[in-house]
């Protein structure tokens, strides 16, 4: 699947650039690195997929966690209704239990998912954070050439 994903990048990045050098003979746009701003989108696309990635990842790990705690739900639930002789104590420990448990998956469920959309938000800022900071650079250097 990674390798696919690569190709697609290729030729999203392919695509581009055919697009940009269009655009900048058509418009006759003086000194425009077309390499410069593929690169740019390059590094953005790549971000993209690989966001994309975590987000299929975290999903999977989640689901996968879910059926995991479904199956021992069912396995609680089958030990409990083959054994109906329980007192009232044995019921109101039961309960509890599943309560406690019910509660602990919710709460890794809930940590797994932040984890996950952590880890793709921080894909994204990094992406975003070297656009701005090469803009920045670039308008700066521009500034000295007045």
């Amino acid at each position: 699947a990674k390798v696919q994903a690569s190709f697609t990048d290729e030729q999203a990045t392919k695509a581009m650039k055919e697009q940009l050098t269009k655009l900048a003979e058509s418009f006759k746009i003086p000194g425009l690195d077309i390499d410069a701003l593929v690169e740019s989108q390059r590094k953005n696309i790549e971000a993209m997929s690989k966001a994309a990635q975590l987000t299929a990842e975290g999903a999977a790990a989640i689901s996968q966690r879910q059926l995991e705690i479904l199956r021992a739900t069912t396995e609680q639930l089958t030990t409990a209704l083959r054994d109906m002789k329980l007192s009232g104590e044995q019921q109101g420990e039961f309960a509890r239990k599943a309560f406690e448990g019910a509660l602990a998956s919710t709460r890794e469920l809930a940590d797994m998912t932040v984890k996950a959309n952590t880890e793709v938000f921080n894909v994204v800022k990094q992406r975003m954070t070297e656009d701005f900071e090469k803009m920045r650079g670039a308008f700066l250097s521009g500034q000295g050439k007045k």
